[in-house]
């Protein structure tokens, strides 16, 4: 039998070969793409543009009908005019008599080859007349280069799906892999315990393994009922029965041991919590997928239905959405816990799934905002039902040894959430229009349902508990300890509600509109919240750990001192909007915003048990994080409206300026509190 640590080492370089095989599929099918849209873009653009020639010829051509001169014709200017106007991608249109130009319209003449299309004016053969569209250049190459964008999001999607996908499929087979190892490994040495039969690979060796582990079992069993039998009737039937049931018994134990049952069902409940994690992580991912979706374009959506009794400007109309998402995420999220306890956590993520493929569905169809408003705040409730469940199996199935490991795998499926959906559906979006993404995200959903009803494991039986003393709205967090600790409310209003707030505001509300008015299109506003995301994809690690370097070297608390940098980041995001530097401004932003969320989002998560120990000692960590939580998704809720009454009353650059000098407020005075003159720290900790 091998070792663990070469089964584990067998195991990383299997999923490394898998990794190198999908990547390099993934390579190669971007490289054929790309080869096909560089040799067949310029032709479809010169197709277009042919298409316009034989419609201005023909309408030109409709005055040979009346003998006027083709030289003679008025308003042929103000129609090409008009056409360029209504195709960007046309540059210059020109009337042409044989060598002669009679009327051009347009730019300057287009010099490159292949992109001017010729076409004969009908009945004005005779003089040799035609009708030139010329395609500027820059358009194409645009075109193409917003094509190759799309391949590289595709091909980072394509990649974290594909894992996401290798995870699923190999999860089963990897857990029954476990089980052969753990019956083998154990009957070696004499052990022998009922395990679940697996239920992808290895059924017949499994059936072999458990068939003989079940005869062993037997056997020990019915030595013992006939040593109790013994012994009972001993009276009756002499002591030499019970000698030779006792010996039958020593020659079975000196074969077999029966000593370490509680390992070998320490093994399975391992087994279990595995399983219950790696069927969690699908269904889970596809919730969290089919609502991300929906991140670039859902401000666009919004603005463009019609606002029913809701007589509010279109900025304002397009941030309620998100803004009646995250508020019921933030309200309702508190609530869920003892409710989700309580009905069971697969019942309660079968639930929100079933409820968010109804909301995903009926948002799609909305016709009003009112109606898009309802199915929006019905889809956050989805999310925090599920987020809720999901987080409660990973609580439910882990032990102190393991819930890191497990709560960072939790953390992971968000953020590859984020890197997904956004981007995808952008270019989704943009394809096959707003209410289909909305639609393919009900499918999402479904088939997250599909997946939880079939795939998630029964809940872990709990042992009753007592509830003495225990207040009624226990698993309420108390909003009152905010307020009794000045610091915690610090850490709070000039750290936690800003972060998210600027986030919020900029990521899903601002930039979208901002890309679209700019002239550009919703993938490219996915584009840049993928960039977010994968920057906090790689940049939080990276930043966790120098914290904890830094407080291992120096021996003091760093924390602050992050969360003020990375404040003070964000805030000078907003700021690169001033920038004349068109659709690069909004990359800066990102590219800041990602440097500053990464650099204090850990941090800021931490400083609370530093600055809450008494509180902690009191009501316990769960209520205190409940608290910093629930705030902090208020900013959620609180971001876009922000955003939208700034953008109504000064415009795009003032409202990412306002709310970037805003944020470098927070950052000042959350310094002057935090990493301030030692009086000044004492002061504000006095009633702490």
């Amino acid at each position: 039998m091998k070792s663990p640590t070469y089964l584990k080492r067998q195991l990383w370089l299997a999923m490394g070969t898998v990794l190198v095989m999908v990547m390099a599929s993934i390579g190669v099918t971007v490289g054929l793409m790309y080869g096909t849209f560089d040799a067949s873009i310029a032709p479809q653009v010169l197709e277009k543009a042919k298409t316009a020639g034989r419609s201005l010829g023909g309408l030109v051509g409709q005055a040979s009908a009346y003998d006027i001169p083709i030289d003679k014709l008025v308003g042929v200017d103000e129609l090409f005019a008009g056409t360029i106007k209504k195709h960007p991608e046309i540059s210059r249109i020109e009337l042409q008599l044989g060598e002669k130009m009679a009327i051009a319209v347009g730019g300057a003449a287009n010099v490159e080859a292949g992109l001017t299309a010729r076409l004969p004016v009908s009945g004005y053969e005779g003089a040799i007349a035609n009708v030139a569209v010329s395609i500027d250049p820059r358009y194409v190459r645009k075109l193409f280069e917003e094509m190759s964008l799309d391949l590289i999001v595709v091909a980072v999607v394509t990649l974290f799906v594909s894992l996401e996908l290798v995870y699923f499929l190999a999860g089963a087979v990897v857990a029954d892999l476990a089980t052969l190892r753990a019956q083998a490994a154990a009957m070696s040495r004499g052990v022998f315990f009922p395990m679940p039969r697996p239920s992808w690979l290895g059924l017949e060796w499994s059936a072999a393994l458990d068939t003989r582990a079940r005869e062993v079992s037997q056997r020990y069993q019915d030595v013992l009922a006939a040593l109790r039998e013994a012994w009972v009737n001993r009276r009756r039937t002499g002591a030499a029965a019970v000698r030779t049931s006792i010996a039958s018994l020593r020659k079975t134990r000196e074969r077999f041991s029966f000593t370490e049952m509680r390992q070998g069902l320490h093994a399975q409940g391992s087994r279990d919590a595995a399983l219950a994690l790696g069927a969690m992580r699908a269904p889970f991912f596809l919730l969290l997928l089919a609502d991300d979706l929906s991140r670039s374009f859902l401000p666009m959506f919004a603005a463009g239905l019609p606002p029913g009794p809701l007589a509010l400007p279109a900025n304002m109309v397009a941030s309620l959405p998100i803004v009646a998402f995250m508020l019921v995420v933030a309200l309702s999220q508190p609530l869920l816990g003892s409710w989700s306890e309580r009905i069971g956590r697969r019942r309660s993520f079968i639930a929100g799934a079933a409820l968010a493929c109804v909301a995903h569905f009926l948002s799609a169809q909305s016709t009003s905002l009112l109606e898009l408003l309802v199915w929006r705040s019905a889809g956050g409730a989805a999310w925090a039902i599920a987020f809720v469940a999901a987080q409660g199996y990973v609580l439910d199935h882990t032990d102190s040894k393991t819930r890191t490991a497990g709560l960072a795998a939790f953390v992971g499926i968000i953020m590859v959430s984020l890197v997904c959906g956004p981007s995808i559906g952008g270019i989704l979006a943009d394809g096959v229009g707003q209410r289909g993404t909305l639609t393919l995200g009900g499918v999402l959903t479904g088939l997250s349902l599909f997946l939880a009803w079939r795939r998630l494991p029964a809940d872990l039986s709990r042992l009753p508990t007592l509830a003495v003393n225990t207040p009624a709205n226990a698993s309420v967090p108390k909003l009152s300890v905010a307020f009794a600790n000045p610091r915690f409310l610090a850490l709070l209003l000039l750290a936690a509600v800003p972060a998210k707030i600027i986030l919020i505001a900029y990521c899903y509300y601002l930039i979208p509109l901002y890309i679209v008015d700019a002239g550009s299109t919703s993938a490219m506003a996915g584009r840049m919240i993928m960039l977010y995301s994968v920057m906090m994809v790689m940049l939080v690690p990276i930043m966790a750990n120098w914290v904890v370097a830094l407080r291992a070297r120096h021996a003091h608390e760093p924390e602050a001192l992050f969360v003020a940098g990375g404040l003070a980041v964000s805030g000078a995001a907003g700021l690169a909007v001033a920038l004349p530097f068109g659709l690069a401004s909004p990359f800066i932003v990102v590219l800041l915003l990602g440097i500053g969320q990464s650099l204090s989002i850990s941090p800021q998560a931490a400083m609370v048990a530093e600055v809450c120990k008494a509180e902690i000692r009191t009501l316990g960590t769960s209520a205190v994080y409940g608290v910093y939580r629930m705030v902090e998704r208020l900013g959620n809720a609180a971001g876009p409206l922000i955003g939208a009454v700034l953008l109504e009353l000064a415009g795009f650059r003032m409202a990412f300026i306002g709310i970037g000098v805003g944020v470098l407020i927070c950052a000042s005075f959350f310094a002057l509190v935090f990493l301030g003159k030692p009086a000044v720290r004492t002061l504000a900790a006095g009633a702490s």
